[in-house]
């Protein structure tokens, strides 16, 4: 099991947009407040991915529209890196519905459950051939795009770096701190926080984000503010950031949102990760083999017929007028060649096509390997660019053209059996 990105979106953007005020400080030394805060974000990085035996991660986020709380989130994981287990447990309101969920992992079994209301079912895992999907964190500083990420938050910060506070205690540890206002914001740095606002919380129609204002112009940060704490050896202990994003809706009324976001990191070489006793719970229980996520074995087994329907929208009815097949001809864990081919029912067949593919796999870090981009072209000498990924664990794949109308289009194939 691996991170999902649905979880971590609010917190991204409040770090990604708030966590100026924390990272714009220096010292008057010979390195910089937002020097030592980035020596300290990596050392921490790699000492709670590989340095540490165990600890305990501790996150909240909230949103305010003036008094009114409009979503809340805590989160408490517990990892035990020596042997390879962690828990977590987390509760969200989304200004309407409470809700907890917890999870559970080791290198055997998968724990996992949602809970609503009187709700209280697990959902067990045990693999055969071990869980090798531990969802324990990764290191983002050995990515490789990390360091191009890096320049350009140096460039973004800009003149911020000047602003003053560093506070060295007797046992020295450290205590960063800044407040900014809007004249001190960069305007590039608030139109990604008004693009990354859209990006993560314009869309989330029948989702938490619900009781979000729709923001969608004169997006910008008023003010912002942050407090790290680190140990004598530079490790976080922890963050504290704040501040408001002010925008109009599109009624052109005036929304303020209060964010704060915390994280706090404890009980280092002394946390327990506990597999929870499950007596007198509601189970469902299932055994499997596990897949390796990070690795393409066997990809032969992928060679063959794909097909997925097309369809549209007729007097309220979804009507089928036509299959798409992808057919994947030859394949390796670099390389994959096949085609692509839409066939219509008579009313439509005009929009028949066929091309030819080649692609390559991912190699890189952050990529999953089971992602290919493709080059595709027909003999109308039409190319496309079109994105691949084959399901780890089913006979299906994920296809989608870049930069072409989807209507219609499922991108989930099935694979065909004679």
């Amino acid at each position: 099991m691996k991170f999902r990105k649905k979880t971590v979106m609010s917190i991204s953007f409040a770090l990604g947009t708030l966590m100026f005020a924390s990272t714009a400080m220096a010292e008057v030394t010979t390195k910089s407040g937002y020097d030592q805060l980035k020596d300290s974000a990596k050392y921490t990085a790699k000492q709670t991915t590989s340095g540490l035996s165990n600890y305990t991660l501790d996150t909240s986020m909230s949103i305010k529209t003036g008094d009114t709380v409009i979503y809340q989130s805590n989160n408490t994981t517990k990892y035990d890196l020596k042997n390879k287990s962690m828990e977590n447990t987390t509760g969200y309101y989304d200004g309407k519905d409470k809700y907890t969920s917890y999870n559970y992992s080791d290198e055997n079994t998968i724990i996992s459950t949602n809970i609503k209301g009187s709700q209280d079912s697990y959902l067990v895992t045990n693999y055969t051939n071990g869980n090798k999907n531990i969802s324990l964190p990764k290191n983002p500083f050995e990515e490789d795009k990390t360091a191009d990420i890096e320049k350009i938050a140096d460039a973004l910060v800009g003149n911020l770096k000047d602003a003053i506070v560093v506070n060295v205690k007797q046992d020295g540890s450290k205590e960063l701190s800044s407040t900014i206002n809007n004249t001190q914001i960069p305007s590039i740095v608030n139109a990604l926080a008004s693009f990354q606002f859209k990006n993560s919380y314009g869309n989330q129609q029948g989702t938490r984000f619900t009781k979000m204002p729709k923001l969608t112009k004169d997006i910008f940060i008023k003010d912002a503010k942050g407090n790290v704490i680190t140990d004598k050896n530079g490790l976080i202990k922890t963050v504290v950031t704040s501040g408001v994003l002010s925008g109009k809706d599109k009624n052109n009324t005036i929304h303020n949102l209060t964010f704060q976001v915390s994280l706090g990191i404890s009980n280092i070489n002394s946390t327990k990760v506990s597999k929870p006793d499950l007596t007198g719970k509601k189970v469902q229980e299932s055994t499997q083999t596990s897949y390796d996520y990070n690795k393409l074995t066997n990809p032969e087994k992928y060679i063959g017929k794909y097909i997925s329907n097309i369809v549209e929208e007729k007097d309220g009815k979804f009507v089928k007028i036509g299959e798409a097949t992808i057919n994947i001809e030859k394949i390796n864990a670099e390389t994959v060649t096949g085609s692509y081919e839409t066939k219509y029912i008579p009313e439509y067949e005009k929009r028949n096509e066929k091309f030819s593919f080649t692609g390559k796999f991912h190699k890189e870090k952050n990529y999953s390997p089971f992602d290919a981009e493709l080059s595709l072209n027909n003999s109308n000498k039409k190319d496309l660019e079109a994105h691949l990924y084959l399901n780890p664990e089913s006979p299906s794949i994920n296809f989608y053209i870049n930069n072409q109308n989807s209507t219609g289009f499922d991108p989930i194939y099935n694979k065909i059996f004679d």
